[in-house]
């Protein structure tokens, strides 16, 4: 089932390959201090704002079961670390994660064990980072203290950060966090590829919900007939409940 995602992985992997990452590996020990509950951070205490309302702004979650897609937990940076950033500036946050086969739970189970990784990332309070992502889009913006910047703050830290989170949950078996800031980066394709991934979530939903749909009237038949066995499973689905 968490194949699905698997050709929007590999378009936004092409998108970002013209470009030379700094990589990380996971590592738990240099996840950024936590406060609890999101903070607020006010514009006098702020040095910038990633993704803000003026520039680019990206967020996505892509799930595989793919090892080759995700090989272990690593963050991977594309363009200037949070200390080499003086303004607001475009920015994107790609998570890719791998779990083991969460369809044996079932596809319903599967789904709620997808939305329930979704949800990790409001869990994530980084100290001297305060994020606001929109539910119901594909922006994140990220306001980042001039106190945590001088501690040292960087994407490393949130990374790992980020991974601790995902992994709290037993299916997530290595998660590969993306954060892009270059200023010539497609941000534009890299929006349009979450927009597709967020577009097969929503098509998933849609067939658990109405087993009983006519495919041809359909709003979602774009998405089934262009990702692989989506419509295989849901005739599976369909048999099943007769």
């Amino acid at each position: 089932m968490m194949n699905f995602f698997d050709t929007v992985i590999d378009q936004t992997q092409a998108c970002l390959a013209p470009y030379t990452p700094r990589i990380y590996p996971g590592n738990p020990a240099r996840a950024a201090r936590e406060t609890g509950k999101n903070q607020l951070i006010l514009g006098s205490e702020a040095a910038y704002e990633l993704g803000a309302l003026s520039c680019d702004s990206v967020s996505t979650l892509l799930v595989t079961e793919s090892e080759t897609a995700v090989p272990q937990d690593e963050i991977l940076v594309y363009g200037p670390d949070l200390a080499d950033i003086r303004q607001d500036c475009s920015f994107a946050r790609i998570a890719i994660l791998r779990t083991d086969n969460i369809a044996q739970n079932g596809e319903q189970a599967a789904f709620a064990i997808l939305r329930e990784i979704e949800t990790r990332k409001y869990g994530v309070y980084p100290e001297g980072y305060m994020i606001r992502a929109a539910a119901f889009s594909n922006r994140e913006q990220a306001r980042v203290s001039k106190k945590a910047l001088k501690a040292g703050l960087n994407f490393e830290q949130i990374g790992n950060l980020f991974i601790r989170q995902y992994k709290q949950n037993r299916h997530v078996q290595a998660v590969k966090l993306m954060f892009v800031t270059l200023p010539e980066a497609p941000y534009g394709e890299l929006d349009t590829l979450a927009t597709k991934a967020q577009a097969i979530t929503k098509a998933l939903d849609h067939i658990l919900d109405d087993v009983n749909m006519d495919c041809n009237a359909c709003e979602w038949k774009v998405v089934c007939d262009e990702v692989e066995g989506m419509k295989e499973m849901h005739g599976k689905i369909r048999r099943r409940g007769h």
